[in-house]
């Protein structure tokens, strides 16, 4: 009868347990890959449906932007652009801001300093018991840019506290919060962040009675070096949430972008080449 050597059967266990060990392995290491793979996934498929909400919300591509690249952004997409008025020419064959620049306000006495593009809309607005009226909302960008190359350059970086007191002298309305008590708003808020995240200073006015109805006007603005971007929303009070404006504003502030090159000494604003009209405020 044939024995069994204590020493081959000590080594088939062992090699027993090495490959169950090895296998045990093999299988955990799978399911973190496996578990790896469907975070990716989760992760991208995250990713496109940031992607498509941008796309159904905002303008569509390419980006507004004005002739000299000053400024760059998507609004949400019931806006529209008001167009400029064009250049006057005069006799001596250089070129005037019109009087009367239709992207300006016509529902209050104030004209936006430094105005480069305009939007509005028509919005649902709540007034109680299931009654709703159409009212307009706007978007206003506007810029230090040329000032810059001009004969406020020495105070250009002062351009949003001056847009701040002119509002405020204009409106009779105290700016919210006051400046102690503000802290900068970064968007996007999302994390993970998408894109790049930007770096806004924010204050509103609210509570402005036009034409028996509450507006509120939001100031936000950034910089990019000397150059100053600024996005003033005026939209009235109660607008029906269908209609996404709430969740469309934070998308347009991550679409803006703001030239970090000032004018060059050769530059005029009032050129026909450089396209739109800038408008500046009396006064401002």
């Amino acid at each position: 009868m044939r024995e069994v050597s204590m020493h081959s059967t000590a080594g088939r266990c062992f090699s027993n347990r090495t490959a169950l060990a090895c296998f045990g392995l093999l299988l955990f290491v799978m399911g973190c890959g496996y578990a790896e793979y469907e975070q990716r996934l989760g992760e991208t498929r995250k990713y496109y449906a940031y992607l498509d909400r941008i796309e159904q919300s905002l303008a569509p591509k390419p980006k507004w932007t004005d002739p000299q690249k000053i400024l760059e952004l998507r609004v949400p997409r019931q806006f529209v652009p008001i167009p400029p008025a064009p250049l006057i020419k005069k006799d001596d064959g250089t070129y005037e801001q019109p009087s009367i620049d239709p992207r300006q306000p016509d529902y209050l006495n104030l004209n936006f300093p430094e105005l480069i593009g305009a939007w509005d809309s028509v919005f649902k607005v709540a007034k109680g018991n299931g009654v709703t009226e159409d009212h307009k909302g706007y978007i206003y960008a506007l810029s230090n840019y040329w000032e810059l190359g001009g004969e406020r350059a020495t105070d250009a970086g002062e351009f949003v506290s001056r847009l701040e007191t002119y509002l405020t002298d204009t409106l009779q309305i105290p700016a919210a919060p006051q400046p102690k008590d503000r802290q900068p708003e970064i968007y996007p808020k999302t994390s993970p962040a998408y894109q790049v995240q930007l770096s806004y200073d924010h204050f509103s006015f609210p509570g402005k009675n036009i034409n028996d109805t509450n507006y509120t006007f939001e100031v936000y603005s950034r910089k990019s070096g000397s150059v100053i971007g600024v996005l003033v929303l005026v939209l009235p009070e109660g607008i029906d949430t269908q209609q996404k404006i709430n969740e469309r504003i934070p998308m347009m502030l991550e679409s803006f972008t703001v030239t970090p090159n000032p004018p060059t000494q050769a530059s005029d604003k009032n050129s026909p080449a450089q396209g739109n009209p800038v408008q500046t405020a009396p006064g401002f």
